[in-house]
């Protein structure tokens, strides 16, 4: 099947390649608006200017803070943007393709330096971020970067795994291990509010999965921060993404049609008429696999199917602010029949389905010269379900019930958030998120010493969090920035609270190098499902012993160091500490076991906040920014993870990879003459990562007792370093109003197998393993017009 795919992605290229010759030079227009970004007023008379032009190119912004430049042949364009007073900003390999305007929200900081007309300029430092109170361990990920980078397949998620201190899940899953933390530890945000985990074919409690539900068309630039979090960001101690819906284009119609191995969809834009900057933005994906199961194409077992849509209607005003309603959701299911090597036998049948969907509206409204309020409502939604049979005599005994789980949350939430700007030197950020979560939870699982089905789950009821946060920041200087906080959480369930004062700073030694420094406290609750799971007692009574557990807590601190060793050039370095405590383990001094080893689904087992851990490292990457037609980074860290439960020994983390590390690279080149609009682009990325630890299994006893049994010591045993080459290839090409994209991103060129994870396989009687995710080419053609 893969072949005919790809002989027939080669046809297209050729296709497109033989339609070039009539091809004419094209141009686009660039625009968009320029806003103070402590106010968000426009900015009147910022100038705007292609850099290289010549003749310069540029333009003005008018009353409304808004600008356009026309007729900018197509490419990489850079960009300068200046306003007295204002800090400068460069945007640099900015793609302007002939299909699309290049619509841009650009937000300014007031300089602390003394006043003179376009001489204030920042230290320019790449992929800036939005919210300015962040110091240490933050880093902006552009929709156009992760496109360009092997193995990303236009998933932010995969993306970061390249960044220092960032694993992935090497079976295949998007899900990311962040400075030795479970993976259960990240959190999804969209809009500026927490989101359920936007993927398909995902358990509740894991925050990962095969396919992001929010398709890359839909996405504005987004932000990754590993650790000592600014205040905002609470019930969090691993990781938190960040995103944005990007706006649609408020002046002409566009669409983007995309068709490839992960799924075909539309996506739509253009002005809303009787409103002055109104825009919409609306996509939907059906997975092209189940496409063509229904027309007969391919016929196999175990078909994905998946669907998903995303929108955004944007309502400027002059008087009332600006209104944005949004909207995201999907929905995935898969049935799979273990029909053995013979595939004559059927032995089990396992039907899963997963769902979730988040709506909101948000006003953003400025308040006198100085200050304006971000105020957001939304509601989100996520379950999942399995029925899971199998047959206790294969061929000779009907399937029989072994799992079933039924899953839903529903989450209604307020936040509200005030930025105030007093003067150049200082800031305050000050806002509440009130949340209010109603849930139905059931699972009954066999019970094989038992020998029956147990209810492990069977409660429906709501929950309630508060947080609160407030931040100031004091640019003292144009050297040294200091940001300071604290964040406020309550969870009513168990009645947990927790007071966290953050810290940061930054020493802007000159220009081109920094030391940044941050510290902060940070907790978490469980998942639902770990304060609701229930077992039965020697009397048959029904218990839920951790009604009352409470959060997970721990202690961050980060140095880092920022040298630009040329213009298009950075090198980073991080060290950090993580003091883990109050982690939920078991409540018996003889066991190991603590949810911090857990990336996914919850326990029962009785659990109390006593044990105690710690993640520390070092963290490298040397990166090339995209000029110049290429770009390139290295990245390298090293990172010990242990804990220690009531047994009272240290324990090696499941999550305590040790050293993992990337290189990668890319090259553009321009086909033909310049004028005409046609660009290849290769890619590849390497990536090692060492193996996760496990406890060895006891093989003799789990023969004898039918099912996995763990040996010891625990945690003892490591799996295999895990490596990986990814490429990446596209071709692209662009006629006036219309552009074409071929591209190919294959995963595991070399199609390694190293182990990532060992089970007990009861049929055969011995341990297996679950290999890396084999070879995987994911083609896709993309019309933009």
């Amino acid at each position: 099947m893969y072949l005919r795919a790809l002989l027939a992605f080669i046809i297209l290229v050729l296709i497109a390649l033989s339609g070039e010759l009539m091809a004419q030079a094209n141009t686009q227009a660039i625009r968009g608006t320029i806003l103070d970004a402590d106010t968000r007023q426009p900015l009147i008379g910022a100038t705007v200017v292609i850099a290289g032009s010549d003749p310069i190119m540029g333009a003005t912004t008018d009353f409304d803070g808004r600008f356009i430049i026309n007729e900018v042949p197509t490419g990489r364009v850079d960009l300068q943007i200046r306003m007295v007073g204002f800090e400068e900003q460069r945007m640099a390999n900015l793609l302007l393709t002939s299909a699309k305007e290049l619509v841009l929200e650009v937000r300014m900081q007031e300089s602390v330096a003394q006043l003179k007309e376009f001489e204030v300029k920042a230290p320019e430092r790449k992929g800036e971020l939005r919210n300015d109170m962040a110091t240490v361990s933050a880093r902006r990920i552009s929709v156009e970067e992760t496109s360009r980078i092997a193995g990303g397949i236009n998933d932010p998620a995969r993306m970061v795994s390249s960044f220092p201190g960032v694993a992935g899940d090497p079976s295949g899953n998007n899900t990311v291990v962040v400075r030795g933390n479970s993976p259960k530890g990240v959190q999804w945000r969209l809009e500026g509010v927490e989101i359920p985990n936007p993927n398909h074919f995902s358990d509740d409690g894991s925050t990962g999965g095969p396919i992001n539900v929010l398709n890359s068309d839909m996405i504005d630039d987004s932000e990754f921060y590993t650790g000592a979090f600014t205040a905002e960001y609470g019930n969090v101690y691993s990781a938190v993404f960040d995103m944005r819906l990007r706006n649609g284009n408020d002046r002409k119609r566009e669409y983007t049609l995309k068709a490839g191995v992960l799924g075909t969809d539309l996506t739509a834009e253009g002005p809303i008429p009787g409103t002055n900057g109104g825009s919409y933005l609306a996509n939907y994906r059906y997975s092209t696999l189940a496409l063509l199961d229904g027309a007969g194409i391919v016929d196999y077992g175990g078909v994905p199917r998946y669907t998903d849509a995303a929108f955004k209607v944007r309502l400027p005003s002059a008087d009332y602010g600006t209104i944005a309603l949004y909207g995201l959701g999907g929905r995935s299911a898969i049935v799979d029949e273990d029909l053995g090597v013979k595939e004559d036998t059927l032995f089990s049948r396992a039907e899963f389905g997963s769902r979730m969907g988040v709506i909101g509206i948000s006003h953003t409204k400025t308040l006198g010269e100085k200050s304006f309020i971000y105020t957001n409502v939304s509601m989100s939604g996520n379950g999942s379900g399995t029925d899971y049979t199998e047959s206790p005599v294969p061929g000779e005994t009907p399937l029989e019930l072994r799992h079933k789980d039924d899953l839903a949350k529903w989450t209604l939430r307020l936040s509200s958030t005030v930025n105030t700007r007093i003067n150049a030197h200082h800031k305050l950020r000050s806002g509440i998120i009130v949340s209010n979560e109603r849930f139905r939870m059931y699972a009954n699982s066999w019970d094989p010493d038992r020998q029956r089905m147990v209810l492990n789950l069977d409660r429906a009821g709501s929950a309630n969090t508060m947080q609160a946060f407030t931040s100031w920041k004091w640019r003292w200087n144009e050297q040294w920035t200091l940001t300071s906080g604290v964040h406020f959480l309550y969870f009513d369930l168990n009645k947990a609270a927790s007071v966290e004062p953050r810290l940061a700073l930054r020493y802007q030694v000159r220009p081109d190098r920094a030391f940044t420094l941050g510290a902060g406290l940070h907790s978490k609750t469980e998942g639902l499902m770990t304060y609701l799971a229930q077992d039965v007692d020697p009397d048959g009574a029904v218990v839920r012993p951790n009604e009352g557990l409470g959060l997970t807590r721990a202690a961050h601190v980060v140095a880092g160091f920022e040298q630009q060793v040329a213009e298009d050039m950075q090198l980073k370095a991080e060290v950090y500490y993580q003091h883990l405590y109050d982690l939920p383990v078991e409540n018996d001094p003889t066991s190991a076991f603590t949810v911090n080893n857990m990336a996914e689904w919850f326990t029962n087992k009785a659990l109390v906040n006593a044990g105690t851990g710690y993640n520390r490292g070092v963290e490298v990457s040397l990166e090339k920014f995209f000029t110049r037609g290429y770009h390139y980074m290295v990245t390298a860290s090293y990172s010990e993870s242990r804990y220690k439960a009531l047994d009272g020994a240290w324990h090696n983390s499941r999550f305590n990879l040790g050293p993992v590390g990337n290189v990668l690279a890319g090259k553009e080149w321009k086909l033909g003459p310049e004028a005409k609009d046609r660009t290849l682009m290769a890619g590849f990325r390497y990536s090692l990562q060492g193996g996760q630890y496990y406890t060895p299994i006891d093989l003799a006893s789990s023969i004898a007792a039918g099912t996995e049994k763990e040996g010891s010591p625990a945690w003892s045993e490591k799996a295999g370093a895990v490596h990986k080459l990814d490429i990446v290839a596209s071709y692209r090409v662009g006629r006036p109003k219309v552009s074409h994209e071929f591209k190919l991103d294959v995963q595991n060129v070399l199609n390694a197998a190293t182990p990532v994870y060992y089970y007990y396989n009861d049929r055969t009687q011995r341990i297996d393993h679950v290999p890396q995710l084999a070879l995987l080419p994911v083609m896709q053609y993309t019309l933009r017009f």
